[in-house]
């Protein structure tokens, strides 16, 4: 097939090119590089420098002339988002209209907060027990009021229910996106896909047989609470301070891709996030380097892709946020099952979420929605 994949972030998408490539597929990557992580793709489409409705048209009029001569004639066009490019819905939507006319299928990947998680997990009957958003029992989660009313703007949420009407399918990236389509959107084509990682380009895992337990707390600049580093981190400090000599903490800002993957590599521990129900991109790159990582890793997630075995991370509840100092303690006190922890997560991701089982995911459900 000859597949545009249009949109990026954390490399997601570029992972996915990898493993279709390897399946035999011709593939383009058109993305922004997901902006400050400078991810490898085919085709740049990074909005102008100069903001401002000047900055708008002149990447509208970008977009058309890539229209024109390269976003046409795929068997497969796969949308990173409803909002594929950083223009407003009303600038959106004809290029959506555009890619259909001019492609085959367009099918969306859903692998990030859109308007539609949203409203679902603000609404009266969230399907998950909790999240970012809210905690349960009408309890307000981490994430503000204004942030809440930026996403659930009418325009942009008409425009994202007009694309959920549009698709050909929707292939979900987590756990929690899938069960949020699949109540909020129970008519639209839905498969999972899971988030793939590009097991072949990762660097070698540096050897530490001694020395402090090495601890990353992770998170983008600007999306602390959204994470729930705002909880996880004072725990993190905290517990390294109860052990002085034994226990590094770094936290280094927002990294490019390439420069991540190698820092990675140093690294025992990865605390990434408190309201998940899945490990996300970091956490399962950090497990496939074999370290363990501090991620969701619920009941629920497990059930859904099969795993009958313990999850090899650490899951937090937000609910009891300070048993994160025990299982650290563990992990400090036993070398052994902090390495033997890590090997488990490197089979689990190579299992579950290599790019190779990902891209076959992805392959399957196109051909079977495909027109």
């Amino acid at each position: 097939m000859k597949i545009l994949l249009l949109g990026d972030a954390s490399n997601y998408h570029r992972a996915l090119s990898v493993g279709l490539v390897r399946r035999g597929h011709s593939v383009t990557l058109a993305s922004d590089g997901s902006r400050w992580m400078g991810t490898e793709r085919d085709i740049d489409v990074s909005r102008p420098n100069f903001s401002g409705p000047l900055g708008g048209a002149a990447f509208v009029l970008k977009f058309r002339n890539l229209l024109r001569r390269e976003f046409r004639g795929y068997d497969v066009v796969q949308l990173a988002a409803p909002t594929f490019a950083t223009l407003r819905p009303s600038r959106l939507r004809p290029i959506f209209n555009e890619l259909r006319r001019r492609n085959g299928s367009v099918f969306l990947t859903a692998l990030g907060t859109d308007s539609l998680y949203v409203k679902t997990l603000t609404g009266p009957t969230p399907p998950l027990r909790y999240s970012e958003w809210h905690l349960g029992d009408g309890a307000v989660g981490a994430m503000s009021e204004e942030a809440r009313r930026a996403w659930l703007e009418p325009k942009l949420s008409e425009y994202t229910d007009f694309v959920y009407d549009s698709v050909d399918g929707v292939v979900s990236a987590l756990y929690e996106y899938h069960a949020v389509v699949s109540a909020a959107r129970p008519d639209v084509p839905l498969a999972y896909g899971g988030i793939p990682i590009d097991l072949q380009s990762l660097p070698a895992k540096a050897e530490r047989q001694s020395g402090p337990l090495r601890i990353y707390a992770a998170a983008h600049l600007g999306r602390e609470r959204e994470k729930g580093a705002d909880v996880l981190f004072p725990i993190v400090r905290e517990f390294a301070a109860a052990h002085p000599g034994r226990v590094e903490i770094v936290e280094p800002p927002n990294m490019p891709y390439r420069e991540f993957l190698n820092f990675l590599g140093g690294v025992d521990v990865l605390v990434d996030q408190l309201y998940s129900y899945t490990p996300a991109t970091s956490a399962l790159l950090a497990m496939a380097m074999g370290a363990v990582a501090v991620t969701g890793g619920e009941p629920e997630y497990a059930e859904f892709i099969g795993e009958k075995e313990a999850l090899p991370l650490i899951n937090v509840s937000p609910y009891e946020p300070q048993a994160l100092g025990d299982s650290l303690g563990l992990l400090l006190k036993n070398r052994e099952l902090l390495a033997d922890t890590g090997h488990r997560a490197a089979e689990f991701v190579a299992r579950h979420n290599s790019a190779d089982v990902v891209a076959a995911r992805f392959e399957d459900f196109w051909q079977r929605r495909m027109k």
